[in-house]
């Protein structure tokens, strides 16, 4: 019996501890680990050290509670001891106080303690964004990107229901955060946020992607979204401008939203039942055509002898397409009207397929034929559309058959791909094997930093200092999904994920996990049986699991992957307000400019990738439905979170200046877009809209920073 083993990328060989490149592997990784031990303990020494002394003064004196303060406020009382000052540090904001609090409680004035740890603050504020949007991409996207395919919902649906949930969810925990940390002043960060955000996905992002196409089609879904958004705003705006957001509010918003995605999903109900049966029937009627006049051509040309004796099959063929210059099918099969409502269904459907082949590409963004097979689309992974080129995948490229390395099946049930790894034999060779895959796989994250020649120098400090972290999230975060799976890493990461989830719920909310709630001594037993049944049964190497096994795994991988989020975005909102409080920031300035271009580093590369790769519609989709799923799922949350936190039905809100000028230029954005690319340019946005889209943002930008301060 013949087996086929599946080909391994080729790894670079080890070389010898004298080698030099083998010297700067090692010594890169240990300079790296020694950098971040002693970073960590002279920060914890440096905390301990000038805050034991003033933790118990405050004990004796912890009269007065600042915890229904702001703590952007703490500059603006008028505090006139220091212990009042260190006290309102550590209480305001509900308890949860200021990041690095122990500045405002020490002789050394908190300028000078920020001086010193500006340059660490900044790495870190640079690390976060980054974290965040990996985690959002790398971790939380891969199962819900897996369950649109097994569920065989369509890219459309797909992309305004569990995608963009993957794909917004940094925005909206971030958002939630910035509401709950500071319940008298948070929603203006993230107000500033949020429409900063959609300001620069809608005008910068979407203006490069016209500009690298050099025009785009304006139809379909880009027109639906951007009335969508459009909608969004007037709505948001007028919630805000009564004064109050309470459950009324956060209704209207959710169901705003849930209105779209049905919207969206009876299109593309009427696509698959009315749509695709018309298109096949014009292109079969099309062939028919092109063979009729192939056939009058041939009977022409050998003369009238052959011309009469096919003249009875000529005039059978004429009566089977009647009509045949409307391109119209045999008359036993008739295709369903063309009216006003059909019309008007398909415009809001993702696309709307036409003969010609220059209008053969829209909505979504996927290929005409594509669409028409419902075929799924892949963003992210090893085999992703977006996948970034590693040493490893150009390794593996270079090895891989000519047929590729995976083969397409549609049995819906087991697994999409037909060839999996195989289980090991028995115990022993299971856990030399999970060694072997362990190590190589960390060991590639590391090649992949040091020995790929296209990343830039600035990037690979930057992944340096994210490497510890992104091994403890891929220690800790299973994904069980095509390709990301690695056994090795999965039975890891079920084994450590209880740590860190017990991590997460004492850091982040307060609960001895314990002690308070000991769910550590039964989650940490279920985990690690799991992990070795996965290390013992699961595929070897990089192969597909199972659907049965990958699905819950996949869940648990989400969830995890969620508290990740949260406790990214945590720090990241902390580190803000606390460079807002000593710079004399505010919040929703704060929010639109930082904040906001944090978040949409990752929508712009993307976007522009998507774009050069041919998938313009679906790149411009994303910059008008992601900002949609933000506004108004973050807000509905964020509240809601607050209501459930403080205990009041609502809130009272006041809008900004900067707030304000954002939702009027959102509004102008979206207007001018639907006009000229409808009315003005007859279906079509051309180069220069691009140029003016980018115009705009400067305008924005401008102009909210002196309606701010002045």
């Amino acid at each position: 019996v013949k087996i086929k083993m599946r080909m391994k990328p080729k790894q670079r060989p080890y070389c010898h501890c004298f080698h030099h490149a083998c010297f700067h592997y090692k010594t890169g990784f240990y300079l790296t680990a020694l950098f971040m031990i002693a970073l960590t303990v002279a920060f914890v020494v440096t905390v301990s050290t000038e805050t034991n002394r003033h933790t118990r003064l405050l004990e004796e004196n912890s009269k007065e509670d600042y915890s229904k303060y702001s703590c952007n406020e703490i500059l603006e009382e008028g505090l006139t001891s220091l212990e009042e000052q260190c006290r309102f540090a550590r209480t305001c904001n509900q308890g949860q106080g200021i990041f690095l609090g122990f500045s405002f409680c020490t002789e050394t004035s908190y300028k000078i303690w920020c001086m010193i740890l500006g340059p660490f603050l900044l790495i870190w504020l640079i690390l976060l964004f980054r974290m965040l949007g990996s985690t959002a991409e790398d971790y939380f996207s891969p199962s819900l990107e897996m369950f649109s395919v097994k569920l065989g919902l369509p890219p459309r649906f797909a992309g305004v229901s569990l995608l963009a949930l993957g794909n917004g969810a940094a925005d909206v925990s971030a958002t939630i955060n910035a509401i709950t940390t500071d319940p008298q002043n948070g929603y203006l960060l993230s107000m500033g946020a949020l429409t900063g955000a959609a300001m620069f996905i809608g005008s910068v992002v979407s203006g490069v992607v016209i500009i690298a196409a050099d025009g785009i089609p304006c139809r379909g879904a880009l027109v639906r979204d951007a009335s969508a958004l459009l909608l969004t705003s007037v709505l948001v705006y007028a919630a805000f401008a009564s004064g109050t957001i309470g459950q009324g509010s956060i209704t209207l918003f959710t169901s705003f939203y849930l209105s779209y995605m049905v919207i969206v999903l009876v299109a593309d109900i009427y696509h698959r039942t009315v749509v695709i049966p018309r298109l096949n029937a014009e292109r079969n009627a099309a062939e028919t055509t092109r063979q009729h006049q192939a056939s009058v051509i041939i009977n022409e040309a050998a003369g009238d002898v052959l011309n009469d004796l096919a003249t009875k099959s000529v005039e059978e063929e004429e009566d089977a397409t009647r009509s045949v210059g409307n391109g119209i099918m045999p008359l036993s099969t008739p295709l369903p009207p063309r009216n006003i409502f059909s019309r008007f269904v398909t415009a809001l459907s993702n696309y709307d397929n036409t003969n010609s082949p220059e209008e053969q590409e829209e909505g979504w963004g996927v290929e005409s034929d594509d669409i028409i097979n419902e075929r799924p689309v892949r963003l992210h992974g090893a085999h992703g559309i977006l996948a970034p080129k590693t040493q490893r995948n150009n390794d593996a490229a270079e090895n891989e058959p000519s047929g590729g390395e995976y083969a397409m099946i549609e049995d819906g049930m087991n697994s999409i791909c037909a060839e999996s790894g195989l289980s090991p034999l028995n115990w022993k060779s299971a856990w030399k094997d999970y060694l072997q895959e362990l190590r190589s796989e960390l060991s590639d994250d590391w090649r992949d930093i040091f020995y790929d020649d296209d990343i830039p120098m600035y990037h690979k400090v930057l992944l340096v200092f994210e490497f510890p972290f992104c091994v403890m999230r891929k220690l800790t975060v299973p994904i069980p999904c095509e390709g990301y799976y690695t056994r090795a890493i999965v039975a890891t990461s079920l084994a450590l994920s209880p740590l860190w989830f017990s991590f997460y719920i004492w850091t982040e909310h307060k609960i001895n996990p314990f002690l308070d709630l000991p769910i550590f001594y039964f989650h940490f037993p279920i985990c690690l049986i799991l992990a070795i049944a996965v290390m013992r049964f699961g595929p070897s190497g990089d192969g597909i699991m199972n659907l049965y096994m990958a699905t819950p795994l996949a869940l648990y991988g989400f969830f995890i992957a969620a508290t990740w989020i949260d406790w990214v975005a945590d720090k990241l909102v902390a580190i803000l307000d606390l460079f807002g409080i000593v710079l004399h920031i505010p919040g929703a300035v704060m929010g639109l400019t930082i904040l906001a271009w944090g978040n949409s580093m990752a929508d712009l590369s993307a976007n522009v990738a998507m774009s050069r790769k041919g998938l313009t519609n679906m790149a411009m989709t994303a910059c008008y439905a992601g900002p949609v799923f933000n506004v108004l799922i973050g807000l509905s949350f964020g509240f809601s979170a607050l209501s459930a936190q403080t205990g009041e039905l609502e809130k009272k809100v006041i809008f900004s200046p900067s707030v304000q000028t954002g939702f009027i230029f959102l509004i102008i954005n979206t207007a001018t877009l639907i006009v000229v690319g409808v009315f003005i340019q007859k279906g079509r946005l051309p180069k220069a809209f691009g140029y003016a889209q980018l115009g705009l943002y400067v305008i924005y930008v401008m102009l909210s920073l002196i309606v701010q301060f002045l």
